[in-house]
């Protein structure tokens, strides 16, 4: 009976392991998903202000040149 509640806990205490280690990599994944969601609509907003620098240097010229 004891040797049977050893089993149980050792295999207990494996599952809790693995489910915490499965559930940082999902996590650490995730993570990284939004990471290159936010630096991509950087990147998309940069091109966006970058296309439009020929024009505001053209205005601030006209207002203070």
């Amino acid at each position: 009976m004891g040797s049977e509640a050893k089993r149980r806990e050792r295999r207990n205490r494996w599952l809790l392991g693995a489910e915490w280690a499965t559930g940082i990599g999902i996590t650490l994944v995730e993570m990284q998903m939004g990471v290159d969601y936010v630096l991509a609509h950087i990147a998309g907003h940069v091109s966006a202000v970058v296309g439009w620098l020929p024009m505001i240097g053209t205005l601030v010229r006209q207002l203070w040149g």
